[in-house]
């Protein structure tokens, strides 16, 4: 009785609150990539993508899916020759007062009990495996885009989606690589 009445109160504190919300402008930040075991990687973090309605929803007991969406370009071509993505999720446990991370490249769920930790990793890629090496072609120059998109949260006392990127200004942040070869990457 009491958890149906506190999932409630949530829902209408984070319905109300989004008609009044502020909007972020997420970046990507410190990205890198580089050749690891034969295998593109690349490491980077996502930063000003929380706002108090953000936050209020991510400590409601709601599960907060991001997806990570990775596409390989040959220079001069918009259509990609590879794409695939990653999921992360976060979730606050609100009986027993922690955060679980999951991120499917790892397999395994992470717990934090401190939220700004939990918020941390959550937005952070470490050694995401792009593609193998021999994907690439001698002489053809390549690039490849990451995009984070949130996806929409749905609250069952108000058989309603709140849409997490309106928060975002409704833009995906982008991280575009510099355009790089087979030789550059064996460098």
């Amino acid at each position: 009785m009491l958890g149906a009445l506190s999932k409630q109160i949530t829902s209408f504190v984070i319905a109300a609150s989004s008609l009044f919300s502020s909007h972020v402008t997420p970046l990507f930040d410190n990205c890198s990539y580089r050749l690891q075991d034969d295998v593109l990687v690349f490491s980077g973090r996502i930063i000003t993508c929380y706002n108090k309605d953000i936050e209020q929803i991510m400590q409601s007991g709601q599960q907060i899916l991001l997806e990570f969406t990775y596409r390989i370009h040959e220079q001069g071509n918009e259509t990609p020759l590879h794409m695939n993505s990653e999921t992360h999720s976060i979730k606050y446990d609100v009986v027993d007062k922690f955060y679980t991370v999951d991120k499917t490249e790892e397999g395994e769920s992470s717990i934090f009990l401190d939220f700004d930790e939990a918020k941390q990793h959550f937005v952070l890629l470490e050694l995401l495996d792009i593609q193998h090496i021999d994907f690439f072609e001698e002489g053809r120059e390549y690039y490849f885009v990451v995009t984070a998109t949130l996806h929409p949260v749905y609250l069952e006392e108000m058989e309603k989606n709140i849409e997490l990127m309106k928060y975002w200004n409704n833009k995906s942040p982008t991280y575009r690589s510099p355009v790089f070869s087979l030789q550059d990457l064996e460098s």
